[in-house]
């Protein structure tokens, strides 16, 4: 994330708080930036210099005026103006960081060789959530090249709990010891 998408989703962050309706702008900024991942054509069309400023901004008026909140609307025009529509994602990446931090949310991804049982998956949130003193918000993926066990992601850190992980250090130590 750049620091101009931080600035921007920071900025817009704290004027949906101070107007209490940070709900509304997170639903928006997700409505939004998916779509306009869905449709690059689209976006190239709204930073075409070719066509006149005030022709684009009408384009995301009518795209979006009853599907968001005003200031999600006047934020996706702000960029448009700017040509940095393609910020967009990243501006919604640091509106939710400030969205979660200030609900003690913490965003967690586990990856695991097969689906993690219902039972699985409440004792992780469970154990995470003692561990952080957080809410967790679990995102949960399949990679079968773990062989078994967990892979867990958050705040930047890696716990690698894998089958494949713990042979690869057991690689590395072997390998350091031959030498």
């Amino acid at each position: 994330m750049t620091a101009a998408e931080k600035q921007y989703g920071a900025a817009l962050y704290q004027l949906a708080q101070e107007e209490g309706c940070t709900e509304e702008a997170r639903a928006g900024l997700e409505l939004t930036a998916g779509l306009l991942a869905e449709e690059p054509a689209y976006v190239k069309l709204l930073q075409n210099p070719a066509i006149p400023k005030a022709q684009r901004l009408t384009l995301l008026d009518e795209a979006f005026r009853e599907a968001v909140h005003p200031y999600v609307l006047n934020f996706l025009k702000l960029l448009c103006e700017k040509s940095a529509l393609g910020l967009l994602s990243g501006c919604k990446a640091a509106f939710q960081a400030l969205y979660y931090e200030d609900r003690n949310i913490l965003p967690v991804t586990a990856t695991s060789a097969n689906p993690l049982t219902g039972e699985q998956r409440a004792a992780l949130q469970e154990k995470l959530a003692q561990t952080t003193g957080k809410t967790i918000l679990l995102e949960e993926r399949v990679d079968e090249s773990l062989l078994g066990g967990m892979k867990v992601e958050y705040a930047g850190k890696e716990l690698d709990g894998s089958v494949a992980g713990r042979m690869e250090r057991l690689r590395r130590i072997l390998m350091d010891e031959s030498v």
